[in-house]
């Protein structure tokens, strides 16, 4: 159990403001979709709206843990200059010589890196359930376009939010919905190969 809760008590910060708006943005979709489904006509389906549902769950969890400022986005702030806009290496493995082992700086980021690669693997996994006919490359464009987007918004807002927008969050953004797109198309590969043997 302490190994399972660990990894997430750096965002422990963020829980309330998700909480929040999720009790805002679910009611809301709740009653959206109540009237779509009353106006078109259109079948329930209770598996597909569960996946909806996490879809919106989750965005409220990627706008908090993205927009909201806490502690550590002020720190790295403070400390950033303007917006990088060139992909380091060093910075997305954190293996520059300015960041010793055991220093504050390269523990946070490898934290950073860490969570901006997990932030968005479930946002390649839920963009081909929630889109069925959605390619492979079409969801990279999308996961560019929202990572470019907070990145925008971050660099917008940076004085009063603290936060710090530079393109090597946008790399491992995209690499962790690529991962999560690739398993999802994986499995359906596999799926479609096993129920092809199967009728054979």
């Amino acid at each position: 159990m302490r190994l399972f809760v660990y990894p997430f008590l750096p965002y422990r910060s963020f829980f309330f403001p998700f909480l929040v708006l999720s009790a805002i943005a679910v009611p809301c979709w709740l009653v959206f979709r109540v009237y779509r489904l009353r106006t078109s006509g259109q079948r329930l389906s209770f598996r597909r709206e569960i996946v909806l549902l996490t879809f919106v769950v989750y965005l409220s969890g990627l706008a908090t843990a993205t927009l909201i400022p806490n502690r550590n986005s002020r720190s790295a702030a403070q400390a950033a200059m303007g917006i990088d806009l060139r992909p380091n290496l060093t910075s997305l493995t954190c293996s520059s010589a300015a960041l010793p082992r055991g220093s504050t700086a390269r523990a946070f980021c490898v934290h950073n890196a860490r969570g901006n690669f997990i932030l968005f693997f479930p946002l390649g996994i839920l963009m081909p359930l929630v889109w069925k006919r959605l390619r492979f490359w079409s969801g990279i464009q999308i996961a560019i376009a929202v990572s470019v987007s907070i990145e925008l918004v971050q660099y917008l807002s940076m004085a009063w939010s603290n936060r710090n927008a530079d393109v090597n969050d946008v790399v491992l953004n995209v690499l962790g919905a690529s991962f999560g797109l690739a398993l999802v198309f994986l499995l359906r590969l596999l799926r479609g190969t096993h129920l092809a043997v199967a009728r054979a």
